[in-house]
């Protein structure tokens, strides 16, 4: 090899990055790309805030006005040590349970099918064999009856006939001297034998269900029936919100650009004390609330704002966030404990003790945290994983990597690090009181201020906002609820009466 060559080799390969041969074996058939796809330019450069590697040309035509952009490099150190490797473990793992979940529900399904598809062979089999048996009895018994009958005809007429013969030799004797009298008495017996003789004719009368039968009206004896019905396979969920977050892409925007669409007014069922302190948009668009007075129920409404039925639960309900299709999870304030409950069936799944008041609660990344002396996070089994140390009263909303609470003792909204860092705190005038709190995807807040009566949203940074809606008609706004799918806002009004679900607009 020439030197020139050598210098050439060195020169293309100079950014490239050596790795073992056996790291390279076990990520050989996983497509990763080190250059943008849109500028075929080398991702050098990372944004916190949309968890997106940048070229040189993403990052100030897309991402100008971000703050959290750092290098790459500085965003991979201690990548191998990170959660993020044995999060990924883990959720392969789960994957793999579940896809030979599946294979072998499938598998034994099929078995399940033939073993019905010989039963009913079997079924179909016997029927047969026995309406042949039952079709041979009526048979003999037919041929029984028809024989008795026509013996029956043949003695009668052949008794007729002999009885005729003997009259008829007496009459001739008789009839040399008394032609007269026999020519009556003979005309008088005649009619008299003639009302007592019959002729017989033999006939059969079918039934009509064998009648049916034999004109090929029944056209079957029985009916194979096929249900559908919906498979109980329990496969196991990991990181809720990065499944949600595939489905659909919060598009990039300035506080500026957000506006508000009525969509639906609820106005909630009376039944005696109202005191609304929760609510959440569950899969399927309805409408859930938490009533927290002496009724153990949560209230569903359709999208429409009409009401659908109330869900019995443990005891008054506080707070509630949707888990998956079939779950949410439910807090008892003073009670102490809560709960991950299926409202499919109506069914508690699993009860977790806290220790203390719980009151707030939201979820991120397969986790629920909830609002005690602290922010504490828990699995989906109900292990303690997190504390936060956060500065916080009733209500908190949390992202992947970040913890949103109000405090309405200070006037202050916080977001804080999962490791009870602050981010950033915002407070103004036009935020008094602020109550209930829901983040989206991007890390923006949504806020009501429960004096101040209105909804602002602060941008991902802490200091941009905007007042969104003005809340004259509401008596107490308390509660708020963000649908990330959809992007859907929900807001209660405390003591029931008229809250309302919004669609936000991005421009």
């Amino acid at each position: 090899m020439t030197i020139g060559c050598l210098l050439e080799k060195t020169k293309t390969s100079r950014d490239h990055k050596l790795i073992s041969i056996d790291n390279y074996r076990q990520i050989e058939d996983v497509p990763i790309t080190l250059f943008s796809s849109d500028h075929d330019k080398k991702l050098e450069w990372f944004c916190k805030s949309h968890d997106q590697a940048l070229c040189v040309v993403c990052l100030p035509t897309e991402h100008g006005s971000c703050t959290d952009v750092i290098t790459i490099d500085v965003a991979a150190t201690n990548a191998r040590q990170s959660t993020a490797i044995s999060d990924l473990q883990e959720a392969i793992e789960v994957t793999l349970h579940n896809v030979t979940h599946y294979i072998n529900n499938r598998n034994t399904a099929t078995k399940d099918i033939e073993k019905q598809e010989n039963k009913i062979r079997r079924i179909i089999r016997d029927t047969r064999t026995k309406i042949n048996g039952h079709l041979d009895e009526f048979e003999e018994k037919f041929m029984q009856t028809l024989v008795s009958a026509t013996n029956t005809c043949k003695s009668k007429r052949k008794a007729y006939q002999t009885e005729r013969s003997s009259t008829a030799d007496v009459q001739v004797f008789l009839g040399t001297r008394q032609i007269d009298k026999l020519v009556i008495s003979e005309t008088e017996f005649n009619k008299t034998a003639t009302d007592s003789i019959y002729d017989y004719k033999v006939n059969l009368v079918l039934n009509s269900d064998v009648q049916k039968l034999s004109n090929g009206v029944v056209k079957t004896f029985a009916e194979i029936q096929f249900a559908e019905n919906a498979t109980n396979l329990d496969i196991k969920e990991l990181k809720i919100e990065h499944a949600q977050m595939q489905q659909k892409v919060q598009p990039a925007s300035n506080v500026a650009d957000i506006e508000l669409k009525l969509m639906t007014k609820v106005n909630i069922k009376k039944e005696g004390h109202m005191y609304i302190t929760g609510c959440a948009i569950l899969p399927n668009e309805h409408l859930l609330f938490a009533n927290h007075t002496y009724k153990y129920k949560l209230l569903e409404y359709s999208e429409e704002g009409n009401f659908v039925g109330s869900i019995q639960v443990s005891a008054t309900p506080y707070d509630k966030t949707v888990l998956d299709s079939d779950r949410i999870a439910i807090t008892y304030g003073i009670k102490r404990f809560f709960e991950i409950f299926n409202y499919r069936n109506s069914r508690v799944e699993k009860k977790i003790k806290t220790g203390g008041d719980c009151w707030g609660l939201s979820q991120s990344n397969g986790k629920i945290y909830v609002k005690l002396d602290k922010v504490e996070g828990f699995d989906i089994t109900g292990r303690k994983v997190y504390i936060v140390d956060a500065e916080c009263r009733d209500y908190i909303s949390a992202s992947k990597n970040n913890i949103f609470c109000s405090n309405y003792l200070n006037g202050t909204v916080c977001c804080y690090d999962m490791k009870g860092q602050e981010v950033w705190k915002f407070q103004n005038d036009s935020l008094q009181y602020p109550y209930g709190v829901a983040n989206d995807r991007s890390g923006n807040v949504f806020v009501v201020g429960r004096t101040s009566r209105n909804l602002i949203r602060i941008e991902n940074d802490g200091k941009t906002y905007k007042n969104l809606l003005n809340l004259e008609e509401y008596s107490i706004p308390g509660a708020v609820c963000y649908y990330k799918d959809k992007n859907s806002l929900l807001i209660c009004n405390e003591n029931g009466g008229q809250c309302a679900l919004y669609n936000v607009l991005y421009k």
